[in-house]
Order: structure tokens, then sequence, then C-alpha cells
């Protein structure tokens, strides 16, 4: 369901408990409504905002366990003869996207654009990784501060990456288009990670991770269906 398609209060309830480090002015703002409205949906759901911010926290100390078990998942890195000392990660840069060629991503506050962020890590000064995110953001993005980034992420903002959940994410072995041609130098063929973006199981995004295929190595978990 879009977010503009909620009632305020299930808009109130959706926004605390997507992020519950939002303040209760900023929900109301988000909403368009007062602060006591937002505190009075919140008491009637039963749901306390510090509650939600514990459960975030031990919810971030099993993810950093699971981290801890690498075995468990598939793994995407340079080849051996490359080396990680020469991987460099370049500036953010942002165009517009049209929103008909996107309709299951939806926007979450009214005025916000929906837009395409790239992201480049290259080897050797050239490109070996484009990470693409399309997403909805609000206008007029500081320049200066894209380029002191170290992740599309970052722009979220206080969504950020630990609130955020993935989904149906597609491995596939493609030639690049014209507008992902620009960022490589005569690659033939891609591998591309496709996935959807969630948060509070609304899609917000559609991320592509663009890596060239003839530098990249795969190594999954476990054995492969056919």
């Amino acid at each position: 369901m879009a977010i503009d398609e909620l009632t305020k209060k299930e808009q109130i309830i959706n926004f605390a408990q997507s992020d519950p480090f939002l303040k209760i002015s900023d929900i109301a703002e988000y909403v368009q409504t007062t602060p006591r409205y937002v505190r009075t949906i919140l008491s009637e759901a039963n749901i306390s905002l510090m509650k939600l911010r514990e459960k975030y926290a031990r919810n971030m100390e099993k993810r950093l366990e699971n981290d801890q078990y690498p075995e468990l998942q598939a793994k995407v890195s340079l080849r051996e003869e490359y080396s990680y000392n020469n991987l460099n990660s370049g500036n953010i840069e942002i165009e517009a996207a049209d929103e008909n060629l996107f309709p299951e991503i939806q926007r979450i506050r009214q005025d916000d654009q929906l837009v395409k962020i790239y992201q480049i890590q290259a080897v050797d000064d050239e490109a070996y990784c484009v990470h693409e995110l399309i997403t909805f953001l609000e206008e007029g993005l500081n320049q200066e501060r894209m380029q002191n980034l170290e992740s599309v992420y970052d722009l979220l903002g206080r969504k950020g990456i630990h609130h955020l959940q993935f989904m149906s994410n597609i491995i596939t072995v493609e030639s690049p288009t014209e507008i992902i041609r620009r960022f490589f130098n005569g690659a033939d063929s891609l591998l591309v990670s496709h996935r959807t973006v969630l948060l509070n199981k609304i899609p917000i995004g559609m991320e592509r991770i663009y890596l060239r295929s003839d530098l990249t190595k795969v190594e999954f978990a476990g054995e492969i269906v056919i």
C-alpha cells in the first residue's frame, strides 16, 4: 500500500515503527498533524518509542552476531590477482528518475523526488563496481555533503542502512546499458545484483550493483541447485 493511501493513524504508527529514533515533532511534521495527536495515537496503539529503540538495539546485536559467521553468506570479491589496496570509492552522483518507470517504489514524504544515485568503486583508476540506488529524496541536496559520504545509504539520513530490509536478491550476467556503460571502459559483461529496499515492509527503493565480471569472484555458501 502506498504511504499516501494510509490514514493519519496508520502513517503515525508506520513512521514510529520504521524509525523509533524520530521525535514526536518529526512524526507530526511528516503526517501534517500535531504532536499531541501523535502521542494520543501511539498511546492508544500501546507503542512506546523507548521500547522500540531498545528492541532496535537488541536487533543490532543479533545482526552483529550473524556477521560473525561469514561462511553462511554468499561472498563477492575481487579476484586474487587484484589488490584491495588499489580499490577506491568515488564521489556520489545523483540524477532525476522517471516515476512512471518505477511504480513499485513508494514516496514517504509528499515533496520528495525520485532520483538515481550512483557511487563508483575503482581499481587502478578504472571502474570495478557501480552502486545504483533508485529512491525518493528531498530536493536540493547539498553537493558538498555528497562528496564526503562513505555509502549511498548515508543519504537516507535517519533511516540509515540498519533500519532497512532487503528482498529478492537476484544476480544476473548482463551487457551494460548505455547509461551504465559510461562508467565502465570497454567491459562487455557485468555481474548485476538486483534487490528491493524495504522500510517497515514498504518498498522505498530499488538497488542495483554492477560489477565487472572479469575482475570478480563469487563464493556461495553450500550447494548450488540448478
